[in-house]
């Protein structure tokens, strides 16, 4: 998993993911008949979008409208990762 591996190398095995995958979805799109301006496509780990996100949430944060915090969150223990609220199955357990 990513924390055995590093940043660094999980970056490296998203880059080859990109590579080998990257076009499926923009392909979909195409093929129902999107008409977006692809010339203008991106990924999310494009060295100018990283930047421009780290900016972002700097600038964010420094004006106090965003705060790191604590906070629940929906913990999957067999995937190691955070869960949206939208994938989560709620079940009533006696305890």
């Amino acid at each position: 998993n990513r924390a055995d591996i590093g940043r660094g190398k999980f970056v490296d095995k998203v880059w080859e993911w990109k590579e080998m995958y990257g076009d499926r979805i923009t392909d979909q799109l195409r093929a129902l008949g999107a008409s977006c301006d692809w010339s203008r496509q991106s990924f999310t780990l494009d060295d100018n979008l990283s930047k421009a996100v780290i900016e972002a949430f700097t600038q964010l944060h420094e004006q106090g409208l965003i705060y790191r915090g604590s906070y629940m969150v929906n913990w999957s223990p067999n995937l190691q990762t955070a869960v949206s609220d939208l994938e989560v199955e709620y079940s009533d357990e006696k305890g």
